[in-house]
């Protein structure tokens, strides 16, 4: 998945000299950003599953990690990435945190639509995935604001109860276009 910009965001996927340095328990050093609010490297962090895949597969590392970049002070401010490639009915599934600070503030709707814009681009992509906690209102609204279809529930043995909504690509390419920017 190229690197893409968004209105406020520039966004890039996690390199592989990046995933090896968290894979040390190092913060890289970053190159082309700061991070004051120490995103991935404090708190929870999807590194633990995304390092194995990228070490069986380095491919997969265009798309587990996309790190969010605020265009002008280069802060990161969060990060997006899909769980797997496409399944075989081709069904990805996205995952996203914004740092706390930074939050309510549309930058988590906007990197997701930046992320579905880019892989429904792919030939592969037919549905899109998107699986939250029903206590987690502010996803809640924006998956509900981009109209995705709730299909019932699923329980995580990390994250409990999660509700579980999908679009297909299609649909989202008409709804919401294709490469201008968001």
């Amino acid at each position: 998945m190229p690197a893409f910009e968004t209105q406020r965001l520039r966004c890039r996927p996690l390199s592989l000299a990046e995933y090896e340095a968290f894979a040390l328990g190092v913060e890289p050093e970053w190159l082309d950003l700061t991070n004051p609010h120490r995103h991935l490297v404090d708190g929870p962090s999807p590194l633990r599953f995304r390092i194995p895949k990228v070490k069986l597969d380095e491919s997969f590392a265009e798309i587990g990690l996309i790190l969010a970049i605020d265009k002008i002070s280069n802060i990161l401010l969060g990060s997006a990435g899909f769980h797997d490639f496409p399944n075989d009915d081709g069904m990805i599934e996205i995952g996203f945190g914004i740092v706390p600070a930074k939050q309510r503030q549309g930058f988590g709707q906007e990197l997701l639509l930046g992320m579905w814009k880019m892989i429904t681009k792919n030939p592969h992509v037919k549905v899109l995935r998107y699986t939250v906690s029903p206590d987690n209102e502010p996803s809640l609204h924006i998956i509900n604001k981009l109209e995705f279809h709730h299909l019932g529930e699923q329980f995580d043995e990390e994250d409990g109860v999660e509700l579980i909504y999908e679009l297909d690509s299609k649909t989202f390419q008409n709804k919401f276009g294709g490469d201008e920017r968001i």
